[in-house]
């Protein structure tokens, strides 16, 4: 959609060059036929007429053109921010998806307590772990590890 748009606005902007090339072509024809002395001062007159608009017309291209690219700009963020989303995801089913074969491996074995989690996850931080690692080990979400981390931190 955005291109569409891009595409109108060349469009445009070479639609008005053809006319303004057109207008000058009619002007110098038309300042010839005059007297020098009137030819001159009604020349200057009709340029600077068409000097303003011109100007009046790139300023308002000018500003379709930075809000077109404004547009563009927080399309490709809310593209970004959905991406990582879905990222995370995509993560989060994996880590669930492999948490899940493990467990199913380890039937037998008892469930682990929170708490037995919590010092497992604190030891591997300090050393050296970090969270994806800790997250694969242990066979818990990346965002678990995070939250009993910050929580660790605040309490110590």
């Amino acid at each position: 959609m955005a291109m569409f748009d891009i595409k109108h606005l060349i469009v445009l902007l070479i639609s008005i060059d053809i006319f303004m090339i057109i207008t000058f072509v009619y002007l110098i024809r038309k300042i010839r036929s005059m007297p020098k002395t009137e030819r001159f001062e009604e020349g200057i007159r009709i340029f600077e007429s068409l000097l303003s608009d011109a100007d009046q017309i790139t300023g308002c291209f000018g500003e379709q053109v930075k809000t077109k690219y404004d547009m563009i700009k927080n399309i490709n963020a809310q593209l970004d921010r959905r991406i990582d989303s879905i990222n995370v995801l995509l993560s989060r089913a994996d880590i669930i998806l492999s948490y899940n074969e493990k467990k199913a491996d380890r039937a037998d074995q008892p469930a682990k307590s929170i708490l037995l989690k919590q010092k497992e996850i604190v030891d591997l931080d300090s050393k050296g772990c970090d969270v994806d690692e800790i997250a694969h080990r242990l066979l818990i979400p990346k965002g678990e590890v995070k939250l009993i981390l910050e929580l660790n931190k605040q309490t110590a």
